[in-house]
């Protein structure tokens, strides 16, 4: 059962409740109606989050919890006029009425909606649209500015008619003894706004039940091997205590060098704050004396799950407990000991265009971005790269050497040093 709440001026209510008529059966409604903008706050403050989803009955209230509740993950939807409403009032006026288009001014046509068609037909004679974009309605003062809009074209002269939305208008218009039509959703419009979230819901709950697999790999020091017993105990010993902090919510499963851990997207999502920071990471660098490579798998299957786990754990370096994830076939990470990763698709797009361009792996260079996020700092020697990307420092002098031979890194001059030896090379990054 579906627990949808829905948020409406109070002068909206009567067509609200048409969703009665309407309603699943595995849907129930939970009705708040406010009067001021004060009220509805209060209101979305108490019920929004304890929802499985929330609808208002049009785009102020909406825009007023999105700006306000930017944290809420609820799938919400607001009703709207749909074309087939819009056209049907449309043809009484200028068939029967003769209204002209260019002397109507209308407050809910926007770029978002394709301002319901109008400009496909009214050629030379367009109405006056309020706002050219929907997120006019997210300012506090929306319904004074917009009443104020209304009345100043008609006091000019330059409309006969105003259509509007907003519940709140009849009674500012009708005290300007301004003609108007008040259009609300149709049974039919409110049934696809409905029919829409009901779709979320139910693919927000597939994700939800989604099988996550981790994969956590013990580093296996062939010149000790003895260790590895003990790592094995003190891994397991350390999980089960993770689980204990999320209530059991995982299935663990230990073998021979590593643990599988199963659990859902929901338990996913906690554990690495939405992709971003991985929990278990921290948890595991500050018990263990060595480091795990912990790789995180989500795929269409448990199978597909394990697989993207096992690979995701190799892409982490050996010499420091870290996080990668796989889902379906994408790479995130890695997730590294107290630092958020910022996953910026723009910022991905960007690497992956130099990846091509100069023929470097995608993988190396997230890595090294990742790592420059982590240090703060552009400038690294070999012996850092090393460090952070788990390989030898021959492989990442090499690695900044070619960067440099193809005008992603500079070499800095030599810092002159008391004491013996090679001087170390230090490298400027320049990916931006």
């Amino acid at each position: 059962m579906y627990k949808i709440n829905v948020f409406t001026a109070k002068l909206s209510l009567s067509w609200v409740q048409q969703l009665e008529k309407i309603k699943p059966s595995f849907c129930e409604f939970h009705y708040y109606a406010y009067t001021d903008f004060e009220d509805l706050y209060a209101l979305l403050e108490q019920h929004l989050a304890v929802g499985d989803g929330a609808l208002f009955s049009g785009q102020i209230p909406y825009f007023f919890a999105q700006t306000r509740f930017q944290e809420a993950t609820v799938p919400m939807l607001y009703f709207d006029i749909s074309e087939r409403d819009f056209y049907h009032a449309l043809t009484e006026l200028f068939y029967e009425k003769k209204i002209a288009m260019d002397r109507i001014a209308i407050d809910f046509c926007y770029e978002e909606n394709g301002y319901l068609g109008i400009h496909e037909w009214s050629i030379g004679k367009k109405p006056y649209l309020f706002s050219q974009t929907m997120n006019e309605f997210a300012s506090n003062d929306i319904i004074d500015k917009a009443a104020d809009w209304h009345i100043q074209l008609h006091t000019e002269n330059k409309v006969d008619l105003s259509f509007t939305r907003v519940a709140e208008m009849r009674e500012r218009l009708a005290r300007h003894n301004i003609p108007f039509i008040a259009f609300y959703p149709s049974p039919y419009a409110m049934q696809l706004t409905l029919d829409n979230l009901v779709h979320q819901l139910q693919l927000q709950q597939l994700n939800q039940n989604k099988v996550v697999v981790v994969h956590i790999l013990i580093p296996i020091d062939k010149a000790n091997i003895d260790e590895l017993e003990y790592r094995q105990i003190a891994l397991y010993k350390a999980i089960l205590d993770f689980k204990q902090m999320y209530a059991n919510s995982f299935i663990v499963h230990r073998e021979a060098s590593s643990i599988a851990i199963i659990t859902t997207y929901k338990h996913f999502l906690t554990t690495t704050n939405s992709y971003t920071h991985c929990h278990l990471v921290d948890f595991l660098d500050d018990k263990l004396s060595f480091p795990v490579k912990i790789g995180w798998g989500i795929g269409n299957s448990l199978l597909e799950s394990q697989e993207f786990a096992k690979k995701a754990a190799t892409l982490c370096s050996s010499k420091e407990t870290q996080g990668y994830i796989i889902e379906n076939g994408r790479e995130i990470g890695p997730l590294l000991y107290g630092t958020l990763l910022q996953f910026d698709d723009e910022k991905q797009q960007h690497l992956k265009n130099l990846s091509a361009a100069y023929d470097i792996p995608l993988l190396q260079l997230q890595k090294i971005e990742v790592m420059l996020e982590k240090l703060t700092t552009t400038i690294v020697s070999g012996e850092l790269l090393s460090t952070h990307l788990g390989i030898t420092v021959r492989s990442a002098n090499r690695i900044l050497k070619q960067l440099q031979e193809k005008s992603l890194a500079d070499e800095l001059p030599n810092i002159t040093s008391a004491t013996r030896g090679r001087p170390k090379k230090y490298y400027q990054i320049k990916l931006y």
